[in-house]
């Protein structure tokens, strides 16, 4: 075979590979629980949050109480991207394909681990009077 055919060859290979690991990653989903169950999210090989179903809880149950559970839910399922990434990897386009260890090292800095569940929701960040004025800001339409 000529160092042309066997090029084409090669890269006709590769991109069939890739079009069906494309095909793969564009079914694959991830859902997870919160632990009583009234809490159940879905997301995309990509991260995002293609399904929510609420169950009736238990007890009473405040807003910023199920915004953490759901937020959990979803990172718990985030986390577990780069795991299942680098298997439809393995499996469509080999462990050779150098892009392979950066695809996973990205899925692994974007969805790390998440924190214990702390029961709360995370504080909201400060916010400042709207005649309140830093320093090192430029001047706004409220110093006009």
């Amino acid at each position: 075979m000529s160092d042309s055919a066997d090029w084409r060859a090669r890269t006709s290979g590769n991109a069939r590979r890739h079009q069906e690991l494309d095909q793969r990653l564009a079914g694959l989903s991830i859902t997870e629980s919160s632990r009583d169950g009234s809490v159940r999210v879905t997301v995309s090989a990509g991260g995002l949050l293609t399904g929510l179903v609420l169950a009736e809880p238990a007890g009473p149950v405040s807003g910023p109480r199920l915004a953490a559970e759901i937020m959990d839910c979803v990172r718990r399922a985030q986390a577990k991207i780069p795991d299942l990434l680098q298997q439809v990897l393995a499996e469509s386009v080999g462990t050779d394909d150098p892009d392979t260890h950066l695809l996973v090292a990205d899925a692994r800095r974007r969805f790390p681990e998440p924190p214990p569940f702390g029961g709360g929701p995370a504080a909201p960040p400060p916010r400042r009077a709207v005649h309140e004025q830093w320093d090192d800001e430029r001047p706004s339409v409220w110093d006009m």
